[in-house]
């Protein structure tokens, strides 16, 4: 069987790596091997598209849902805090992860979207914009600056700002963050400071939590999308596990995702492709058919 990943792999061990450091803006990426940002791999203007099939745990039950995995290299235009229509002298490239998801419940489906933007070189995170809808209503957040701005339409949240605190990994960017761990060799930490998801119609206490780390190497890991070898990291806190398993090649593809509440994410097809350019009828023929919505 051709496995999907392994596409990538050749990809970046001919091009090879090299790593650029700059200053931080916002949050460092706290490891020492951000070699998968850098790489030239996402120099070839297309984007990393990854569907998944979904169990997601909501109102103590599973519901059947997909999701999708975007990453992609972008100009980044810093006094806007977007993306930039063209590269400019005072900018720098970023990684965006756009990570979408889609469940039915009953009667009515939940849309949600997360956005987060890290610089390429050193992994600082830049911005973090979320949302969740659903029939009940819409919530919404926005990190820029080291400021986090959130507005849900549950009673006692309403509008709220906070600092974002410096350091720390976002939950809803783990599927990228937690990469370099993935990386043969890579030295792990003991513990990390997870920011909770913002991909959420009531949002939870907004504070970090420390997790434990731990990291295995898997001979099998089988997902829809093929079997291969892959690198588990688990993170472990009071009453809460998360189980990310990449593939053990460049650029270390998310594969499967578990949560402690039943919620799992497995990879069904992932590919580079210009992705912004297949809007049309009969492009979603490139979507498994449990993840097309």
């Amino acid at each position: 069987m051709k496995h999907p990943w392994m596409t990538l792999f050749v990809a970046a061990l001919v091009a090879g790596f090299f790593l650029a450091c700059d200053p931080p803006v916002v949050a460092q990426d706290p490891g020492p091997d951000g070699a998968w940002r850098t790489a030239p791999l996402w120099d070839d203007g297309l984007a990393e598209f990854a569907a998944y099939d979904v169990t997601w745990s909501r109102y103590g039950k599973l519901y059947d849902g997909r999701a999708l995995l975007i990453l992609v290299k972008e100009p980044w235009a810093p006094d806007l805090h977007v993306k930039a229509d063209r590269a400019r002298p005072d900018g720098f490239d970023v990684l965006k992860l756009n990570h979408v998801r889609d469940v039915a419940t009953g009667i009515y489906t939940y849309h949600q979207m997360s956005s987060l933007f890290w610089r390429r070189t050193d992994g600082a995170l830049q911005k973090i914009a979320a949302t969740s809808s659903e029939a009940c209503g819409i919530s919404t957040a926005q990190m820029v600056g080291g400021t986090l701005n959130t507005r849900s339409y549950f009673d006692g949240q309403g509008e709220r700002e906070q600092p974002y605190p410096a350091g720390v990994l976002a939950e809803d960017g783990l599927a990228a963050t937690l990469r370099q761990y993935a990386a043969e060799g890579a030295v792990v930490p003991a513990t990390l400071a997870i920011f909770p998801s913002l991909m959420q119609g009531r949002f939870p206490a907004l504070q970090p939590t420390a997790y434990q780390v731990q990291r295995n190497l898997l001979s099998k890991v089988k997902v829809p999308a093929g079997t291969g070898p892959g690198v588990e990291i688990v993170l472990s806190a009071e009453g809460r596990t998360l189980r990310y398993i990449f593939s053990s090649e460049p650029p270390h593809t998310l594969l499967r995702h578990e949560q402690s509440d039943g919620t799992v994410y497995a990879l069904a097809k992932v590919e580079r492709i210009p992705y912004w350019g297949m809007s049309g009828p009969g492009n979603e023929a490139w979507l498994p058919p449990a993840t097309r919505h």
